[in-house]
């Protein structure tokens, strides 16, 4: 793998990374009251969908357990959606990318 898609692999994990700290110890109310961790979530959600955007396809295809499309097409959710996302989607995508980045030695 190319400097440059492990990059893009280190922004996916730097900004699942900020949103797992961001909601640590929230409950769902205590994070929506939060414009602070609503702020930065957004802000890291929107940093994966450009990383996730700039992965190759041969990347994409390799690892097709994950949903590429649904995260490149990440937008500003919705209030319900935004935790969701950041509450059980994102470590979970964490944890997939992480796999990723001890996986691909082209």
């Amino acid at each position: 793998m190319t400097p440059g898609y492990k990059t893009q692999i280190a922004d996916i994990l730097k900004a699942t990374a900020r949103i797992e700290e961001r909601t640590r110890g929230l409950s769902r109310e205590g994070f929506l009251r939060d414009r602070a961790a609503v702020t930065a979530v957004e802000e890291a959600l929107s940093r994966i969908g450009a990383a996730v955007g700039d992965l190759p396809e041969k990347i994409r295809r390799r690892y097709p357990g994950i949903d590429w499309a649904a995260w490149s097409g990440i937008g500003s959710p919705g209030r319900d959606t935004l935790w969701d996302l950041a509450a059980q989607r994102v470590p979970a995508l964490g944890e997939q990318v992480n796999r990723i980045l001890f996986d691909i030695t082209d």
